[in-house]
């Protein structure tokens, strides 16, 4: 019982790491079209430490209420973007279509 406890709380972290992970690529993809784009570098130090401390976060010292509000703060900040992209301000990060 206990090796099946241990098993499935080493599949929670993994997946909430997965989660993490997710928000970081997302990030890192974002920071990459943005430089692209030649921003204002204070924009860019931004992405750069957001990007650096999402990878310092460590899943087993978080719950699940924790990387939700990280994954809805990410998704704030691809809302911010989103206008910016229509408008045709700044380029797609995907050359594929979009969704």
């Amino acid at each position: 019982m206990k090796l099946f406890r241990r098993w499935k709380q080493r599949k929670e972290v993994r997946e909430l790491q997965l989660r993490i992970d997710h928000c970081r690529t997302t990030i890192a993809e974002v920071h990459r079209a943005l430089l692209s784009d030649e921003v204002q570098p204070e924009i860019a130090e931004q992405f750069y430490r957001l990007e650096s401390a999402l990878e310092q976060v460590d899943a087993s010292q978080l719950g699940s209420r924790d990387i939700e509000k990280i994954e809805m703060a990410t998704n704030k900040l691809l809302d911010e973007f989103r206008s910016l992209y229509r408008q045709g301000k700044l380029k797609n990060i995907y050359d594929g279509p979009g969704h």
